[in-house]
């Protein structure tokens, strides 16, 4: 812990209010995202890392850090830094990994497999009505 539990609380709530948001536009744009892996953990993970370097104390725990508010600009300044490392990871780890599998099958199936339904494509039966 670097933060007390009524500050966590509110952490959790902005969080997950931004994680709601969050996977509402992903469903306005159409990314396909079937887990909301990125409404969820990216969106997620992201603020409650930048709370984390706004409002850690160290009276909380002593070994750790002071965040913005209480004067720990180099903390907020690691925190950021580390989710811009974190996303630039993410995203070229998973671009090398699509673009290999893409060299040994299809990452995609064609509209007109995804409009008959998966279900009936790859296994011969309609999953729903």
């Amino acid at each position: 812990g670097y933060v007390d539990m009524h500050i966590a609380f509110i952490i959790g709530i902005i969080a997950a209010v931004a994680c709601y948001f969050a996977i509402k536009i992903k469903d306005k744009m159409q990314w396909d995202d079937a887990l909301d892996v990125w409404g969820v953990h990216g969106v997620g993970g992201v603020v409650g890392t930048i709370l984390l370097g706004i409002f850690a104390v160290k009276s909380i725990n002593p070994a750790g850090a002071d965040g913005l508010i209480h004067g720990g600009y180099s903390f907020f300044a690691k925190e950021v830094i580390t989710i811009v490392i974190a996303i630039t990871y993410a995203f070229l780890f998973t671009y090398i990994s699509l673009v290999a599998i893409r060299k040994i099958t299809r990452v995609r199936e064609s509209p007109e497999e995804e409009e008959m339904g998966l279900e009936a494509v790859f296994h011969g039966e309609q999953a729903r009505d």
